[in-house]
């Protein structure tokens, strides 16, 4: 099964997606936007962005664990992973979302308060 995106709309405005693998696991989230298109905009741009390793940023929390961010060609954060274990963890995530991240398919419209900051 393939991945897809779902399109998340705050209540108090603000737009986010996540991607999702096929198993239904969140492995990204983006950062929150203040239209729908911009974060349509920038879907599009994560479908790039995503298949060149040098867009990912490591990075280690103080308890130990490890995310990513992928950034656009302007060193703009797109999306964050959610935090794992591990760095093979790390390694797994990146090589999930290079397969799914191309992915055209959108699921669902979600509704929940966003943090804007």
């Amino acid at each position: 099964m393939n991945g897809y995106y779902q399109l998340i709309e705050g209540h108090e405005g603000g737009f986010m997606f996540s991607l999702r693998a096929g198993n239904h696991e969140t492995i990204l989230e983006s950062r929150v936007y203040w239209s729908r298109k911009a974060a349509l905009d920038a879907v599009d741009s994560l479908r790039i962005a995503s298949q060149n390793i040098n867009n990912y940023v490591r990075h280690e929390n103080s308890d130990g664990t490890h995310f990513f961010e992928v950034r656009d060609n302007q060193s703009q954060m797109l999306a964050r992973s959610p935090g794992c274990a591990s760095k093979s963890g790390l390694t797994a995530g990146i090589a999930s979302v290079q397969r799914n991240a191309p992915s055209q398919t959108f699921r669902g419209l979600v509704r929940r308060a966003l943090s804007m900051g």
